[in-house]
């Protein structure tokens, strides 16, 4: 049987960027898979195997929209630029991120995702509600507690 207080809750999970803190972050959704092909051979009704041919990792994040804080001037997403040039450029010369999930309680990170980029964010304003932000990310690769 399982050790009670080590059940991981989202009230003491912190989600950080670069070591900085993701103020209000809702929730975070991270997806590890890896894509198997089937080798399909003549004179065999079944698949002879499956073999991997990709990795990848994506994650999202739900946060509340802060007045004057932004992706772009968080150099999250590449801003527009004046023209399609420095657009192309601001694209081009993004950086990649680390972010972490860490366990408060313990200090201990549970996930580490590597060469991280943001993908595509959107926002939703609603009469009665807080204006909420969704950030789709993309990342090389993604450790977990026991790989860190």
């Amino acid at each position: 049987m399982a050790e009670k207080g080590r059940l991981l809750t989202g009230a003491r999970a912190r989600f950080s960027i670069d070591g900085v803190k993701i103020g209000y972050a809702r929730n975070v959704a991270i997806t590890e898979s890896v894509e198997y092909e089937p080798v399909e051979v003549l004179d065999n009704i079944e698949v002879e195997e499956y073999v991997p041919t990709r990795y990848r990792v994506t994650f999202s994040a739900s946060m509340f929209k802060i007045i004057g804080e932004t992706l772009k001037s968080l150099n999250m997403f590449p801003s527009v630029g004046g023209n399609t040039e420095e657009h192309l450029e601001n694209i081009l010369v993004t950086g990649d991120m680390t972010a972490t999930l860490e366990d408060t309680k313990t200090g201990r990170i549970f996930a580490t995702l590597e060469q991280v980029k943001v993908q595509s964010h959107n926002y939703t304003v609603e009469a009665t509600g807080v204006v909420g932000a969704d950030v789709e990310f993309v990342a090389v690769r993604v450790r977990d507690e026991s790989e860190i």
